[in-house]
């Protein structure tokens, strides 16, 4: 990635930081948290060949975008202090869909890029869910790509431990208990089972200071 690429990269993610409802820091920690899941994986038997051909680089900095779509979404709803009404989840749930949108706009102008190839998978598989019941698109198990599934875990792991307008933060020992219970419902069995062997390295990176 050139310098250039990486400010306006930078710039997209303080102005998300800032208007998208998302909590201070939130991008770039799911990043570490990927990072620590390729390293992980290089150990591991399964889908350690499928990780092998990943540019560890712009899979990283592409989690800075997974939530894109965010910045289209009504404050009214992001920053509710209260449980969503059906009307407004369907419509935070557009969230994919809308970051789909900006992600596919700009590759008309860089269809090459690796790093918006990955945003495009994490946008739009993030919220899948392992036994098929998550959104936009009903995905199921393998169907899901392995990137998706791997955003999700550390997607909702740091939701977890950060403060949020409806929520206090859990505990990190909270937070990995409650991505247990989603193991072969909400998240890949194996990859929540990996999270969990390296779950000490999980609560190191989240505590790194923001920059």
């Amino acid at each position: 990635m050139t310098e250039l690429q990486q400010d306006i990269l930078q710039n997209i993610t303080d102005f998300m930081e800032r208007t998208g409802g998302i909590t201070g820091g939130h991008m770039e920690r799911t990043g570490r948290y990927i990072g620590i899941f390729i390293d992980m994986l290089k150990g591991e038997n399964i889908y350690h060949k499928a990780s092998l051909s990943w540019d560890k680089d712009s899979f990283v900095r592409s989690a800075l975008l997974h939530d894109l779509g965010k910045i289209s979404v009504k404050d009214s709803i992001l920053y509710k202090p209260g449980k969503l009404t059906r009307a407004e989840y369907e419509e935070m749930k557009n969230h994919t869909l809308l970051g789909l949108k900006i992600i596919e706009a700009l590759q008309k102008y860089s269809s090459s890029n690796v790093l918006l190839k990955y945003a495009k998978i994490l946008i739009g598989t993030h919220h899948e869910w392992w036994n098929g019941s998550g959104y936009p698109n009903g995905l199921k198990g393998r169907q899901i790509p392995l990137q998706g599934r791997i955003m999700a875990i550390v997607d909702v792991y740091d939701a977890l431990i950060s403060e949020r307008p409806y929520k206090k933060p859990f505990s990190h020992n909270e937070a990995v208990g409650s991505i247990l219970q989603g193991r072969g419902s909400h998240f890949d069995p194996f990859l929540a089972d990996l999270f969990l062997a390296g779950s000490g390295r999980f609560e190191e990176a989240g505590r790194e200071e923001y920059h």
